[in-house]
């Protein structure tokens, strides 16, 4: 009975909400939302989604078997290669269990309000509530971690393995990775149900498109976060940067160097400024970003690598603009926050 009124519960302050509070009062929405998914972990029939959590002794799944950072792995991302702690120990078929209600969720954007509210987790830093991450998720093991936090709480009774869509260059010892090579095979889905992908190849737009070949039109059109509400909740919002530190292909951004600009040093710095780009144009830097939906019917349409940024310095900017200007070295300058794209493994097709 208690797993029924917290489902109850968790669906009427969705309801309640949608985008409209979580934009205007980002921090009060996430943890209204993560109370409300966690009040029914003692129940009998809650058991699973009590288990993203009981494992760890701090507020992420870092230890849990079923995904997120190993308590072994490297915090600051060396060594963290292209599978982290999250796939050591993984559901069957790494697809969660049956008391997951969307076993078909697989991607997402992460939301501003889900990223700015989370403390810190067993790799992954406490974003600031204001600023956000900037560039230091806490390597590879930490974005993993904070997408498997993100995934848990928009969808009580999740166990699958989420990984970051974000390469590495291997930094101070650490592995080379693509970003494109360590999200599975496909098929993807978001919490919806809308396809995004059926395979890895079907990630690749089709000539100048710029989004996943043969998505769902309504997807392809608006990404959406962990809650399955649009990454833009209105019109006044301009949030389409994404991080990906890849190129078109989803491989190792070619940033003029060994890679660590574009990485921001695989993701362990929020201080690093690249060389600047072309001032109030979205060009020219070295760290790559996607767009999370298409600015217009002709450009700013690709997914995974539309522009560069400057740096890896927190804050964002969702006022809108004509791109990152000079000086401005924050994650956020060209028109976003720091989000990024997770993937799951292994996910069963809602049809």
């Amino acid at each position: 009975m208690l797993s029924v009124y917290c489902d109850d519960l968790m669906s009427k302050v969705a309801f309640a909400c949608r985008g409209v509070c979580r934009a205007t009062f980002p921090l009060a929405w996430f943890f209204l939302a993560g109370f409300a998914a966690g009040c029914g972990s003692g129940s009998d029939d809650a058991t699973a989604a009590a288990g993203a959590t009981a494992s760890s002794s701090g507020p992420g799944p870092g230890g849990s078997a079923q995904g997120g950072a190993s308590a072994g792995s490297d915090a600051r991302g060396a060594g963290n290669g292209g599978g982290s702690g999250a796939s050591n120990a993984a559901a069957p078929g790494n697809g969660g269990t049956s008391n997951d209600p969307r076993p078909f969720f697989s991607f997402f954007v992460t939301s501003q309000a889900g990223l700015f509210g989370l403390p810190a987790g067993e790799a992954a830093p406490a974003a600031d509530p204001v600023l956000g991450f900037g560039g230091d998720l806490g390597g590879l093991a930490g974005a993993d971690e904070i997408c498997t936090r993100l995934a848990r709480a928009g969808n009580p009774g999740d166990s699958k393995v989420w990984r970051a869509f974000l390469s590495t260059a291997g930094v101070d010892g650490g592995e080379r990775v693509d970003a494109i090579d360590r999200i599975g095979a496909g098929p993807w889905y978001d919490y919806n149900g809308l396809e995004l992908a059926a395979n890895v190849a079907a990630l690749s737009p089709d000539g100048a498109d710029g989004r996943p070949r043969n998505a769902d039109p309504e997807l392809a059109d608006m990404f959406t976060d962990e809650q399955g509400e649009p990454v833009r909740p209105n019109q006044q919002i301009d949030n389409h940067d994404t991080l990906t530190g890849s190129g078109t292909d989803g491989r190792l951004f070619d940033d003029g160097g060994d890679g660590s600009v574009a990485t921001c040093e695989d993701w362990t710095s929020s201080t690093l400024r690249g060389q600047q780009g072309r001032p109030g144009m979205g060009g020219g830097g070295q760290i790559p970003v996607g767009h999370a939906w298409p600015r217009s019917a002709n450009n700013g349409r690709h997914w995974i690598d539309d522009h560069t940024i400057n740096g890896c310095e927190p804050g964002p900017d969702i006022d809108g603009g004509m791109g990152a200007q000079a000086g401005d070295f924050r994650v956020g300058a060209g028109g976003g926050y720091g989000g990024f794209y997770c993937f799951a493994l292994g996910a069963i097709s809602p049809r």
